[in-house]
């Protein structure tokens, strides 16, 4: 889309602004800084919220869809996952960017083959979603460095029923249906989304249902206990990667390598289940409690299929893998207060998570037929304990934290192969210690403004399925010396309103020791798997957001930069046999899959009290394949969506938008495949890419009493 076009826009939605109006201010809060509701301006941190109302407004389908709105989040697609991105982290992001839902991880335990499934949470029934970029680690333990988005679902009193359908483009249909009500001291809230997805490409489409529960029961002002539970189950199936040739034939096909890579087709279905108990008290007047635990199980079931009738070696392969994970635990936690609004927080964390990953792998060539069979079993433990103090002194405020984490590791793999050429099985035990330090400064220099600075050091501990490597040679596993990711996080930052505008600004610096990476080939032998630590790597960027009140008019910019790059690490080089014969230096290259730049724009104008019109424009920057900086990047992309809704005064809305408003064409994922030999076949370098929807419409109406 051109500059132009922007600026039209831009310029039409302004020229309809009439009038100022003060803004209101209100008691904005947020959770997710220390676990306890907390004024945003008393924070040291530029937090991102997002909240139920904009989601109406905005007319979300998923969750990665309200996420990649937010300046600081970049969404890494990798096939049909969708990784959220902070500061930085790339493909890392499964591992160093933290998901919580209502303060409960959902983050994957085994990360080497599989992204933590975000969309499994119906945006209908989230309340709001708090963003912290940059670190969390005193409060939230391993795996924060990016920072920490957190998805607090819909509680409430009080009878309520709303129910919506929503129609897409490409033949995507959603409907919801929620109610509440209360009995006595008892609220129940229920909610069920249908949805199915049909996206633009053929074989797109994903069959979903979710089911969430909670009752809670106040026991008295001061106290409470609740307990939720939630249920998603998708039937989803993707098309493979096409070549610069099919894209130009055909963007919207499956997908068919010519010649000598054959066709991929593959499914998956998930199916998770989580069982939250909370429970709250005001001990005394200064002494709060809360209380946490939970479990979750979620399995995930994929097929894929390959075939290269045509090639010289005409293979066939069916691949079918089953990953499951099941996660409890829990988590106490006191706030005490003291003084001219001092507090205390202390707590500790306990969690088990078990994973068990199997892969299986059918091999046709040449009329004869393989087998090989590959199980993980996986199981971290980890018990911590943590201290934040939050010191009020006059407009200033100090805090300090602490945080010690033991994670206690057993890890087995086994392959049994139909030649009987079978690998040893693998079977260890291991544990990791870390500390995560916090200090920060917050000047509230005004009755609206604020400036802070911050530093922390925090930690990723190992996940365990990258304990082990794959030999190239032998194709065998082997156990290896990971060691923990350590980051030190320098910020400073500013947030304040000045006449009918709000903003806040953050620039931040970042440098990982031990960053843990790998190289891989997957496929025919010699496939092999090398986990191992990064010397350092460096992120040094800036965030900035900004909004205008005026009248019925309210206008939103938004900018991130970030320069991550790798200052000291290398590459292993191998022969056809296995054996490495040298390093490749990775010092200075770009971090793989992270845009320097990315900027929204956007206008809502309200006509009426009942009618809004509003439009976004969203400008994402190239980013590198790979650490090699290999294969050159993609394009960057902007693009343009616009959306309306009618509120009508008895409960009934419809809505409706346009996406991709001026057809960008532009991909979703490119992958960049170097030239290789295998059993004496060499395949030259090659692109694949995954094109993103072109111009698409959606309707849709909600109905509440």
């Amino acid at each position: 889309m051109s500059k132009k076009s922007i600026g039209l826009i831009w310029v039409a939605l302004a020229a309809a602004a009439y009038g100022q109006h003060e803004v209101d201010l209100g008691k904005s809060v947020v959770y997710s800084t220390t676990g306890f509701e907390t004024e945003m301006r008393k924070t040291a941190s530029n937090p991102s919220i997002v909240t139920a109302k904009e989601i109406e407004e905005k007319n979300y389908k998923t969750v990665d869809e309200i996420l990649a709105d937010i300046p600081s989040v970049n969404i890494v697609k990798q096939g049909k996952d969708s990784i959220i991105d902070l500061r930085g982290q790339g493909d890392k992001a499964k591992q160093n960017v933290q998901i919580l839902v209502d303060g409960v991880q959902m983050n994957s335990l085994d990360t080497s083959m599989t992204a933590t499934p975000i969309n499994t949470i119906s945006p209908d029934s989230i309340e709001r979603i708090e963003v912290l970029p940059g670190g969390g680690s005193v409060l939230y333990g391993s795996g924060t460095s990016g920072g920490v988005v957190n998805i607090i679902t819909k509680k409430g009193t009080g009878r309520k029923a709303t129910v919506g359908f929503d129609h897409g483009q490409y033949g995507s249909n959603k409907t919801n249906v929620a109610v509440g009500e209360s009995f006595g001291n008892f609220d129940v809230n229920l909610a069920y989304t249908k949805n199915n997805a049909k996206g633009y490409r053929d074989y797109d489409k994903s069959d979903s249902d979710y089911f969430q529960g909670d009752i809670r029961y106040r026991i008295s002002d001061t106290q409470n206990i609740g307990f939720k539970y939630s249920k998603y189950k998708a039937d989803e199936s993707y098309p493979s990667m096409l070549t610069k040739e099919q894209v130009d034939e055909d963007r919207k096909q499956t997908g068919m390598y010519s010649g000598k890579l054959g066709k991929e087709i593959g499914t998956t279905d998930t199916d998770k289940n989580e069982y939250v108990l909370t429970y709250n008290n005001r001990l005394t007047t200064n002494l709060d409690f809360n209380l946490t635990g939970f479990y979750q199980k979620t399995t995930m079931n994929t097929k894929m299929s390959s075939f290269a009738e045509n090639s010289a070696m005409d293979v066939s392969v069916w691949q079918d893998g089953k990953f499951e994970d099941k996660k409890w635990g829990i988590k106490p936690k006191f706030r005490y207060s003291y003084g001219e609004g001092s507090s205390l927080i202390f707590g500790m964390d306990y969690i088990n998570n078990k994973a068990t990953r199997y892969s299986g792998t059918t091999t046709l060539m040449r009329g004869t037929t393989s087998l090989s069979e590959t199980t993980n079993d996986l199981e971290k433990e980890t018990i911590s304990g943590y201290v934040m103090n939050n010191y009020v002194w006059g407009n200033f405020e100090f805090a300090q934290g602490i945080r010690y984490e033991r994670a206690n590791y057993d890890v087995g793999r086994k392959t049994i192969r139909s030649n009987g050429n079978n690998d040893k099985p693998i079977s260890t035990s291991s544990d990791e210690d870390n500390f995560a330090y916090e200090l920060s400064v917050n000047y509230l220099y005004s009755d609206t403004g604020k400036t802070y600075i911050r530093y922390e050091r925090g930690f990723t501990s190992p996940p365990p399925a990258l304990l082990t490597n794959k030999d190239k040679a032998t194709g065998e596993y082997y156990l290896n010396n990971l060691k923990s990711e350590k980051y030190d996080n320098f910020e400073i930052g500013v947030s304040d309103y000045i006449g009918f505008t709000s903003f806040n600004a953050s620039v931040f610096y970042t440098i990982t020791k031990d960053e843990i990476t790998n190289e891989m080939a997957s496929g025919m032998p010699p496939a092999w798997i090398n986990n191992y630590n990064l010397g350092k790597t460096e992120r040094i960027g800036f965030e900035l957001k900004a909004e205008q009140y005026l009248g019925k008019l309210t206008l939103s910019q938004s900018y991130a930069y970030i320069n991550a790059k790798i200052k000291d690490g290398e590459k292993g080089v191998y022969n056809i046999d296995g054996n490495k014969t040298g390093t490749i230096d990775l010092s200075g290259n770009r971090i793989a899959n992270v845009p320097r730049n990315k900027f929204n724009i956007g206008a809502n104008y309200r006509f009426t009290d009942n009618f809004n019109l509003g439009a976004e424009v969203v400008y994402v920057d190239d980013v590198y394949l790979n650490n090699q900086n290999l294969g050159g990047k993609t394009n960057s992309h902007t693009v343009a969506n616009i959306r309306a809704n009618y509120n009508f005064n008895f409960g009934l809305s419809l809505y409706a938008g346009i996406n991709n408003l001026f057809n960008e064409k532009y991909y979703k994922d490119v992958d960049y495949t170097a030239a290789s030999t295998s059993m004496g076949v060499t395949k030259p370098a090659y692109y694949s890419y995954d094109p993103a929807a072109e111009r698409n419409y959606y309707v849709g109406f909600r109905y509440s009493l």
